[in-house]
């Protein structure tokens, strides 16, 4: 399997951990299917899946006050 397709599997088992759901085969198939592209396994976004983030942050300027405590 590509790099690309392990990183998609972790990302949905975290989003479903998060949600205290539990990530299942059945789950991600209704976001994701199998594709075959240069030899290389890998996971594409269902067109018909809805998108959850529509316009992805540009930036995140402020980000070190709101990770650090003092």
């Amino acid at each position: 399997m590509h790099p690309i397709g392990m990183v998609r599997v972790r990302h949905f088992e975290f989003v479903c951990r998060s949600m205290h759901t539990e990530p299942t085969v059945t789950r991600f198939r209704v976001f994701h299917q199998m594709h075959c592209s240069q030899g290389f396994y890998s996971f594409v976004q269902r067109a018909s899946a809805k998108k959850i983030l529509l316009q992805p942050p540009k930036s995140f300027h402020d980000w070190k006050p709101n990770f650090f405590f003092y």
